[in-house]
């Protein structure tokens, strides 16, 4: 990457890993002058037949206020430039996907979110970010890395 990124998407879904993701997301977007683009993927419940469930309205209203409200306070702190996007679908093509509509510059996220494979180093979203995105891609580890010397 030779530009200085002028749009950072980041991921954001109330794990640990994307709150530091969103803190290293911050110090960048200051020292570089950038906009953030916050992004939750409200992921499909379930496939039955042909069509995927969507989550209701209710749970939708909920995941957006806590969104907005906890998991984006940072960013209302920073006082930086930011937007928070709540988009529908699996979180790689979802965040692809928001990426390419933001113009974002580079892809921020944390190396493992809230999904279910806890024991892996290295999330499958941000394995398949970084594997599949057509931008540039930052895994930001965890605080405490010392899960290797385990």
């Amino acid at each position: 990457m030779n530009e200085v990124p002028s749009t950072i998407l980041v991921a954001i879904d109330g794990s640990k890993d994307s709150a530091r993701a969103l803190e290293w997301a911050i110090a960048l977007a200051r020292a570089v002058h950038a906009e953030i683009v916050a992004v939750h993927a409200l992921g499909l419940l379930a496939h039955i037949g042909s069509e995927p469930l969507r989550p209701s309205e209710d749970q939708r209203e909920q995941v957006h206020q806590l969104f907005e409200s906890t998991w984006c306070s940072p960013l209302r702190d920073a006082g930086l430039a930011y937007r928070c996007l709540l988009v529908d679908g699996s979180p790689v093509p979802a965040l692809m996907s928001a990426a390419s509509q933001v113009g974002a510059n580079l892809i921020v996220v944390g190396s493992r979110g809230s999904g279910a494979l806890s024991g892996l180093l290295l999330g499958s979203t941000s394995r398949q970010l970084v594997e599949h995105a057509d931008r540039a891609v930052v895994v930001v580890p965890p605080r405490d890395k010392g899960s290797l010397n385990a």
